[in-house]
């Protein structure tokens, strides 16, 4: 594992990512259920109270609260910046994005527009007081990484204004222009500007370091996020700006244009585990794997859309795509990406809280990584999960798999919040010991 270059003197509190990362499945758990409860009524439509309020409990409640998480916790370590008052600022943000993800979702269902109407500015503290402490903190730093934070932070800014926009719509029954053309710009800059650019990212520091791969291209290191950024720009505008006819021609380019940009970070990862130094079986590999098949799937059915346009508009197309992407590219590797990195915070807190003299009483054995969270758990709440994908996927066909996948999805994220609840409880054990 190479922490060379990192800062792990400033790794913050692990308080500080750790209740983002237990909070995720909770909302997992809640989708679950929501996507029992609704059944194949949740394919009815995009713009069902129940299908919005199960895409947002998905992209709020767990991706977003697992990437708050991890750039807290990468900031420091990475870009060397120290956030102020780290637990302080955390505990509000996490609360802030808590309390309106589930304001949102409740508001959905119900049909509250007081509801939704609370939810609204709780997220935009939330969203908003993120981007300022993390551009505060990132404003002196240089570097690809850093790059590539910064650019997803401002497709965050830009995800979250369209969305406060258009949550204003039903809080308020305000009528926006181009309602539907903002409603793509929105879901199309949330998951491959704000959570795409950033898996990017991360990915550029955990791939390399976690499963002991060589290192990414430097160049597409440099170049890949920033390209994909822009593009996705020059999409908005012609998406905006263009009548229909030229708009079908430009945006379809730019469309095939950013498919193959994200296909060549899934097959550099693809490649780089390929030629990973230590063939030892790991079972976050297996997340990663099916993470990045799921992503050059996702791109090679966005590209069939746009050339075959008899395809693009079966009621199935726009459905499929999202649980390619989002279920089966941006969940594995969020999961993956947990199993790599609560184990090593663990490891690590402990290990300095060991090594603190003014701290430590007893000089004990510190539980390596595969000690903090069972590979055999893990592995089964990864078959579990897999279960629910391919369920869903099935469900496109015979609707009444939906439920066996909601019920398969449901012991995936118990089975995860467990296992990172019991990593936290060996800490705790395990800090006692050294204290006393």
């Amino acid at each position: 594992m190479n922490v060379a270059n990192l800062a792990l003197q400033q790794t913050p509190p692990l308080s500080v990512p750790v209740r983002f990362f237990i909070t995720a499945p909770l909302f997992g758990i809640l989708a679950s259920l929501l996507l029992i409860y609704a059944g194949p009524t949740i394919f009815s439509s995009r713009w069902g109270t129940n299908t919005l309020a199960l895409t947002h409990l998905v992209t709020l409640g767990f991706v977003s609260m697992v990437m708050f998480g991890a750039i807290l916790q990468l900031l420091p370590v990475v870009a060397g910046t120290v956030i102020p008052k780290p637990i302080l600022i955390s505990s509000i943000i996490h609360l802030l994005l808590t309390l309106g993800s589930l304001g949102l979702t409740l508001g959905f269902i119900m049909g509250q527009e007081l509801l939704l109407q609370i939810a609204i500015i709780l997220l935009g503290l939330s969203f908003f007081s993120f981007i300022a402490i993390v551009g505060y903190c990132l404003i002196r730093v240089k570097g690809n990484i850093i790059i590539g934070m910064w650019l997803a932070l401002a497709a965050l800014l830009i995800t979250a204004g369209l969305g406060i926009g258009l949550a204003l719509r039903f809080a308020y029954g305000i009528t926006l222009p181009l309602s539907m053309v903002l409603a793509n710009i929105h879901l199309t800059w949330g998951l491959i500007g704000w959570v795409g650019l950033l898996i990017i990212a991360i990915a550029y520091q955990v791939v390399p370091m976690f499963q002991i791969t060589p290192q990414y291209n430097s160049i597409a290191m440099r170049w890949l996020i920033p390209i994909i950024f822009a593009t996705l720009l020059l999409w908005t505008i012609a998406y905006l700006l263009l009548n229909a006819h030229n708009r079908f021609y430009f945006v379809g380019w730019l469309s095939v244009l950013i498919s193959l940009e994200l296909a060549i970070f899934g097959g550099m990862t693809l490649r780089l585990q390929w030629q990973r130094l230590r063939k030892i079986p790991d079972v976050t590999l297996n997340f990663w794997r099916v993470g990045s098949v799921g992503l050059l799937l996702s791109v090679m059915l966005w590209i069939a859309g746009i050339i075959w346009t008899e395809l693009a508009i079966q009621p199935f197309y726009p459905l499929l795509l999202f649980i390619l992407f989002v279920g089966g590219f941006v969940l594995m590797v969020i999961q993956g990406m947990l199993y790599k990195i609560v184990p090593f915070l663990v490891w690590l807190h402990l290990q300095n809280q060991q090594l603190n003299p003014l701290k430590a009483v007893n000089m004990i054995r510190i539980p390596h990584m595969k000690q903090v969270i069972s590979p055999i758990l893990a592995q089964r709440q990864f078959w579990l999960y897999l279960i629910a994908l391919f369920c869903t996927i099935l469900a496109l066909l015979f609707p009444n798999l939906i439920y066996l996948a909601g019920i398969a999805l449901l012991g995936s994220f118990i089975l995860l919040e467990y296992n990172l609840l019991k990593a936290l409880l060996l800490y705790r054990s395990v800090l006692i010991s050294i204290n006393n």
